[in-house]
């Protein structure tokens, strides 16, 4: 069975510093990375790495930023079907600045318009799938899959970052929606976000802060979840690798609780790595 993932992928600089820089200064990194990003696409490398065979839906198009992603996916065994219209420039490229000692990464990126080619997938896409993961972008193929998966049954999961204008079409069709405290649907205040996004669709809720407990309701039962500490050197990422390690366990057949706290466990040990690829060869 497999995992399909569907949203954005980018390509990232990531410079890790003593200190965030200040204005009209230079600053020297103690490390530096540049490679694939991008929500869908590093859970779905981590999904991979950690043995469930995944495939992506997403938008690379054209340039040589979109050729080293490629290259990347091919890598690490992800398939990746492009959406994008030929020659269409759309991948976002980030610069992120990581202060190691402060916990604390800054990103700066650019947001090319999002072209499709117009060829979007069938629900003939699901067959074989045992998981489907969105990140709440590219509504337009996500939306119609999610409905589609809804209907045969396939677990649908959200990646909910933050709140977008198409978001509440999507998680009408969403199972598990795992998101951060910053995902604040419409008119809803923090303490309000776990009933509120129930409310919404989803039969199992989690709400990610960070180092802080994790709160969960599968709709019988609910609790917490206290993520093992570690020493952080770098947080990029690490929502995006908890997520895609929670497709992992949920497509292996575990149950809510239990996968969140697999999850929390991976996407720990990541921080204690620069980046989203080294904690996999570290494993």
């Amino acid at each position: 069975m497999t995992i399909l993932c569907i949203g954005r992928a980018t390509f990232d600089l990531g410079y890790a510093c003593p200190a965030f820089p200040v204005e009209d200064g230079k600053l020297s990194a103690t490390h530096f990375w540049a490679g694939a990003g991008g929500s869908a696409l590093n859970g779905a490398i981590t999904a991979r790495a950690l043995g469930s065979k995944v495939r992506l839906f997403t938008l690379l198009g054209a340039g040589s930023f979109a050729d080293s992603v490629r290259a990347e996916l091919q890598s690490f065994d992800v398939p990746a079907r492009d959406f994008a219209r030929s020659g269409a420039q759309v991948l976002p490229v980030s610069s992120i600045i990581v202060v190691p000692d402060g916990g604390t990464r800054t990103i700066i990126d650019q947001q090319p318009e999002q072209v499709l080619d117009g060829k979007l997938p069938t629900a003939s896409s699901l067959d074989g799938v045992s998981v489907l993961y969105c990140d709440g972008f590219l509504p337009e193929i996500a939306v119609p899959l999610a409905a589609a998966a809804r209907e045969r049954g396939i677990p649908v999961v959200l990646d909910g970052g933050s709140w977008k204008p198409w978001t509440a079409d999507l998680i009408a069709h969403v199972d598990h929606a795992v998101v951060s405290e910053r995902f604040h649907p419409p008119q809803q205040g923090e303490a309000d976000i776990l009933d509120a996004v129930r409310a919404l669709g989803p039969s199992a809720v989690a709400i990610t802060r960070g180092a802080a407990a994790i709160f969960w309701s599968d709709g019988t039962a609910s609790g917490d979840i206290t993520p093992p500490a570690v020493e952080a050197i770098d947080t990029l990422g690490a929502g995006d690798i908890f997520h895609g390690a929670y497709c992992h366990f949920l497509s292996a057949g575990e149950g809510m609780r239990d996968a969140l706290t697999h999850a929390a466990e991976v996407a720990a040990q990541s921080c204690r790595h620069y980046g989203t690829r080294e904690w996999i060869a570290a494993r």
